[in-house]
């Protein structure tokens, strides 16, 4: 039988956690200094652009900034914060699907208590110290299509002040339960 743990060719390049972490905290001094000099619209423009040509840590950058705002310039602005997360994680940002663990740990536990374990675990490499991440990329990739969330789009859309509501959350949770089937079927 033939090897079919790499259907679609190489697996897309994942970005390991002290790399993304160590390029987040880089790129944030970077804003954090515009913020101060006045120089944020061009950065910020410049960290959009990035995001849209696909950078992850870009993206979770933005996704950041988003979920605080920053003053005088951007409000806070939730659902952005979050569908820029989900980006990065699904671009395999390992450091954001860190931060998105709270999130995920039903659909892990769904997913690990499944039937087909064995085969997941092996389709898809799963040791106990990489799971989170392979797992993590799969979910946020799989909401990211539910949503159609691209980073062209979200670059385009107002900046409303949208602040969190626990109603986010749970209605979040609630589409991860409804597409956890899915997420299972497309790592057999």
């Amino acid at each position: 039988m033939a090897d079919v743990r790499y259907r679609h060719g190489l697996r897309p390049k994942v970005i390991e956690y002290q790399e993304a972490f160590d390029r987040f905290v880089a790129e944030r001094k970077i804003v954090n200094k515009a913020i101060e000099n006045g120089t944020i619209a061009d950065v910020f423009s410049q960290l959009i652009e990035k995001s849209i040509h696909n950078d992850a840590v870009a993206m979770d950058v933005l996704a950041y900034y988003y979920k605080s705002g920053i003053t005088n310039f951007l409000p806070e602005n939730y659902k952005k914060y979050l569908h820029y997360e989900l980006l990065a994680c699904a671009k395999g940002n390992n450091f954001a699907i860190d931060k998105m663990q709270f999130l995920f740990t039903n659909t892990y536990d769904r997913i690990l208590e499944n039937d087909d374990l064995e085969v997941i675990a092996y389709l898809n490499d799963l040791t106990e110290e990489n799971y989170t991440f392979v797992l993590g990329k799969e979910i946020a990739k799989t909401m990211v299509k539910k949503y159609q969330i691209n980073a062209e789009d979200l670059s385009k859309q107002p900046n409303d002040r949208i602040v969190f509501k626990n109603e986010f959350l749970i209605e979040f949770r609630k589409d991860l339960d409804d597409n956890t089937e899915e997420i299972i079927e497309k790592l057999k």
